[in-house]
């Protein structure tokens, strides 16, 4: 289990130190992987006497500047462009298709959040580097419970909080199941958590960090249940039903024309018609959130528990559930061991449907809206086309 306390404060090594490094096989358990920074060094810092200029800039020049947003994941950095569009330069730390509990703090991510305005993580136990590198950024703006911070899971019903915290569980996540960002309903929430912390920091620009959230809410609402259904129950009904589990039993208790609503569904959710009520197998419990949305539960875990690799005598347990149940997919982010999970397909004839958890995590994933409808799509080939192999 990852402890919050047990990250502390650390010195951090020097990013020469840490690429030297890099060509390095890390191995956390059983995910292993080359880690290799992609970010260029930042630029040598200005001489004394430019940044002396910047200082004695007046207050009105200074405000040219566009507004510093750091995020500790590419998803959440791409749902603040969506709300701050030109106003803010926007950055993420961790990769696409790296493993979020299993960041290497570095100098360079430090001074990223130093210079940043807004700051927004999970706020929860999924990134406990980000203690380490708050207290070496050194910006009181940003750290928690300060204006420029944005806990991104505030206003979210968490789910898998556990009863009882004891090790024997594995790496149990002690305040619920981190990844929020798998259901789209959550993606406004999360929206609308930093349109707060903008406001904060940015009062004046407030109205169109507003209009822009309403915007890819809208977008979102549509892609997800269709312009359709959308059009004859309103956006900001569809969102506060499907926020508060009722979405299903109003669309199927009322009608129009004859039809119950269900019928009028269109997006995401019909595209998942195919899988809808069925079980997948999963590796790990990053699906949650997704499963609960589209209604496609994990029926088992490469995993027997978070973070414990799976032993032989769990593997045979899986594949015989997937061969009995004809499980039609084993979903997993790409960050986790390939081989295994391809493997496990081929012994039960499902597909092997391995997915970025995060925007940027594969060529051409580069937004909120690309994640979701590879996942989707990629789901919907599985179930409407059985036993063809790895995808």
């Amino acid at each position: 289990m990852r402890w919050p306390g047990e990250m502390g404060v650390r010195k951090l090594r020097s990013d020469e130190e840490m690429n030297n490094q890099d060509a390095r096989p890390i191995r956390f358990g059983h995910r292993s992987g080359c880690v290799r920074s992609w970010r260029r060094r930042p630029p040598p810092l200005p001489g004394l006497a430019a940044a002396l200029v910047l200082l004695l800039l007046p207050p009105h020049a200074r405000a040219q500047e566009k507004l510093r947003v750091v995020t500790t994941l590419t998803t959440y950095a791409a749902i603040a462009k969506e709300v701050t569009g030109d106003l803010a330069e926007v950055e993420a730390i961790a990769r696409g298709d790296e493993d979020p509990h299993f960041v290497t703090p570095r100098p360079s991510f430090a001074a990223m959040i130093r210079r940043a305005d807004l700051f927004v993580a999970s706020g929860l136990d999924l990134e406990l580097w980000v203690p380490t590198l708050l207290d070496r950024a050194g910006n009181a703006n940003v750290r928690e419970n300060a204006p420029g911070y944005v806990a991104a899971h505030a206003g979210i019903e968490l789910r898998d909080v556990p009863a009882v915290v004891t090790r024997a569980e594995g790496d149990v996540h002690i305040y619920g199941n981190p990844h929020i960002h798998t259901d789209p309903i959550n993606a406004i929430i999360i929206a609308r958590n930093i349109v707060a912390g903008l406001r904060r920091v940015d009062e004046e620009n407030g109205a169109t960090y507003e209009a822009n959230a309403a915007r890819f809410a809208d977008r979102l609402l549509r892609r997800l249940f269709g312009d359709e259904l959308v059009a004859m129950v309103g956006g900001d009904n569809l969102f506060e039903l499907a926020r508060t589990e009722r979405l299903w039993s109003f669309l199927e208790q009322n009608r129009f024309r004859d039809r119950p609503l269900s019928e009028y569904l269109g997006g995401w959710i019909a595209r998942g018609a195919s899988f809808r009520n069925r079980e997948m197998a999963c590796y790990h419990k990053n699906w949650e959130y997704f499963s609960a949305r589209f209604r496609v539960p994990c029926g088992m875990y490469v995993e027997p528990k978070v973070g414990i690799p799976p032993s032989p005598g769990h593997v045979r347990e899986l594949v015989s559930w997937m061969r009995e149940s004809e499980i039609p997919a084993l979903f997993a982010a790409n960050y986790f061991s390939r081989n295994q999970i391809e493997q496990v397909a081929e012994r039960t004839g499902a597909r092997a449907v391995i997915v970025p958890e995060h925007v940027d995590g594969a060529p051409g994933v580069d937004s909120y809206f690309a994640l979701i409808d590879l996942w989707v799509t990629s789901l919907a080939a599985a179930y409407g086309d059985a036993g063809t192999g790895a995808n």
